[in-house]
């Protein structure tokens, strides 16, 4: 990673037209992060789709609209065999010449530098002749310019409890899944980095992290408001009902209800003198009082 090739992309975003999208820049983020001391970096499409979280063709439309504002060129490379394989490209980061001719290594150096390289996902490029001094550096290098682990995955961390996304990578996901208003809480993202931390297994890039937070807020903000909509639509329900009054009538039955006191035959025989009074047109009996029937 080269400190002046960040700067002069950081520099260079402001000037662009308002055409170019968060495709192309975050591009040239990647680019200027990849590129060494004279602005040159090899990194293949696959591994730009990746770390975008994108098409291939989508990472080759914002290279030729890098290249038409002149911010970038693509220098083809080929295999011995005449196999396409990842170019080169050069950041316009306005060297001269004349330091070019000094500190840049040739193509045929660089050809050299990249031999035997795997397009997919080199994680430092060969050792090159020893009589340039940037071969000898390079081959201890993996992509951003880091100390090569000799891992695999370059570019590729485990999730932490400490992470947080990146502003450039979180504006550029929202903007992608058309909410650029959306954003996350800290109770979010303690649930999301404590959900992926117990996986250490699971690696992606930076951005690939971001752009799965992305979706995790954006699920919750859903899984919120569908909660919130059936709450409102049940309060709604209790306070009709509240306003009406309850709509079920009591069923308890309304007929005399037997004295504790008096046994199942006592009741039967109440009942039989009640129902032949009422046929003889007597007024019904008095109340049965608890204790010994007299007679």
């Amino acid at each position: 990673m080269s400190l002046q090739a960040m700067a002069w992309a950081r520099e260079a975003m402001p000037s662009l037209p308002v055409a170019i999208k968060a495709g192309p820049r975050l591009l040239l983020m990647l680019m200027a992060d990849y590129a060494n001391e004279q602005g040159v970096c090899w990194p293949s499409i696959r591994r730009l789709s990746a770390e975008m979280a994108c098409s291939m063709r989508t990472v080759q439309r914002s290279i030729e609209a890098l290249v038409e504002q002149e911010l970038m060129e693509v220098v083809p490379r080929q295999t011995k065999t005449g196999r396409q394989t990842s170019n080169f490209y050069r950041l316009a980061m306005g060297v001269t010449q004349q330091q070019q001719a000094a500190d840049e290594p040739s193509l045929e150096e660089l050809e050299a530098l990249m031999a035997g390289s795997d397009e997919e996902a080199s994680a430092k490029p060969a050792a090159a002749p020893a009589e340039h001094p940037i071969f000898a550096n390079a081959a201890q290098q993996d992509d951003r310019g880091q100390p090569a682990q000799g891992t695999g995955g370059a570019r590729q961390i485990a999730m932490t409890l400490d992470w947080e996304p990146e502003a450039t990578h979180w504006q550029t996901e929202t903007l992608r899944r058309g909410d650029p208003s959306l954003t996350w809480d800290r109770g979010e993202l303690a649930d999301f980095t404590a959900h992926f931390a117990d996986k250490p297994t699971r690696t992606n890039s930076s951005h690939a992290w971001c752009a799965k937070f992305a979706r995790w807020v954006s699920d919750n903000r859903k899984r919120q408001a569908a909660q919130q909509a059936r709450t409102d639509q049940n309060n709604a329900k209790n306070n009709a009902r509240t306003a009406g009054g309850s709509t079920h009538a009591s069923h308890r039955p309304t007929g005399p209800v037997r004295n504790a006191a008096m046994s199942a035959a006592e009741g039967r025989v109440y009942l039989e003198q009640q129902r032949r009074q009422a046929q003889a047109g007597d007024a019904p009996g008095g109340d049965i009082l608890d204790g010994e029937w007299s007679s």
